[in-house]
């Protein structure tokens, strides 16, 4: 047989095997995309909360008690309005557990530190700007820096009316701090969603991100068609997009442990309070003939225990 011959037959069996994956690749992402809408429901009334979140001068926590948490955790002033439905677990009292750090290179909370939060409540997702109603609000005191406070906190009263609810499914998961080796099959899963991450599969990290994806779907009442749409759309998400370059992943070590929810949620942080999921590394800048921008990225994964599940699996 000549040569020409077998090169074309190579050529032909690499063709069929990549449409081939290509194939299954699709499929895999209809289960995917079919396993979020499974999980999301229709509700009739759609309230929402959110808090505008403003700090300077140091690093901030908020936590839903029973819930996670959203890190402002910059050194630079930051500023926006955080969507709250997607850390809330039912209706009823809820707690905002407020924690106030240093900023990088500060021993105790500056003169600098400055915080204020304001919750709002507005009846359903379509509220204009107007129908957004305040419902409380925080402000950091004043003179903590001659107290040489190394770490701030308060808790944050109010009520909420929301359609959904997860406070079962948390009920029914295993409390985490009786697992023997937690740390360990923590770090494990980790480690497994930073080397999906690392190959470029975005097809695995979607499907460790499943229930977390459907969730926030679920609680912004995003339609099924939205969801379809969303997820078909081929956008990456930024720690398995190609297009970030010269990629480095922080390795996942001197982390912190916490835990969530009365034990049910667990997460690594970094000592500075960021994702240990994260990524250092460089993007083309948007100027022709300017050079590549630095590129910072990083991932909160919360991990819980479901009633009969083998394994942790992302919250």
């Amino acid at each position: 047989m000549g040569k020409k011959i077998i090169l074309g037959i190579s050529i032909l069996i690499q063709f069929l095997n990549i449409g081939c994956q290509a194939q299954n690749d699709k499929k895999t992402m209809e289960q995917i995309i079919n396993d979020i809408k499974s999980q999301v429901k229709t509700y009739s009334e759609t309230p929402v909360y959110t808090v505008q979140m403003n700090k300077q001068g140091c690093k901030m926590v908020l936590e839903m008690q029973d819930n996670v948490d959203y890190r402002m955790v910059e050194n630079n002033g930051e500023s926006m309005m955080l969507p709250l439905n997607a850390m809330i677990t039912k209706s009823g009292p809820q707690t905002a557990i407020v924690k106030i750090y240093p900023k990088d290179g500060d021993e105790f909370i500056s003169k600098y530190a400055h915080v204020t939060l304001t919750f709002y409540h507005a009846p359903n997702k379509n509220s204009r700007l107007s129908e957004y109603k305040k419902i409380t609000e925080f402000e950091l005191p004043s003179g903590l820096e001659e107290k040489k406070l190394p770490y701030y906190e308060t808790r944050i009263q109010f009520a909420a009316t929301v359609p959904f609810d997860y406070s079962k499914e948390l009920a029914e998961a295993k409390d985490l701090k009786t697992v023997p080796n937690i740390e360990q099959k923590v770090v494990q899963k980790y480690n497994e969603i930073r080397n999906a991450c690392e190959n470029f599969d975005s097809l695995a990290y979607n499907k460790y991100l499943v229930h977390s994806s459907a969730l926030v779907y679920n609680t912004t009442y995003t339609s099924k068609e939205q969801i379809e749409e969303k997820e078909s759309s081929g956008d990456l998400l930024a720690l398995v997009d190609p297009q970030v370059k010269k990629r480095s992943f922080t390795p996942i070590q001197n982390y912190s442990v916490q835990y969530y929810a009365n034990g049910k949620i667990v997460a690594l942080w970094q000592k500075n309070h960021h994702p240990v999921l994260h990524l250092k590394g460089e993007v083309a800048s948007s100027k022709e003939g300017s050079e590549a921008k630095s590129f910072e990225a990083g991932d909160p994964i919360f991990l819980y225990l479901p009633k009969n599940a083998e394994g942790l699996q992302v919250w």
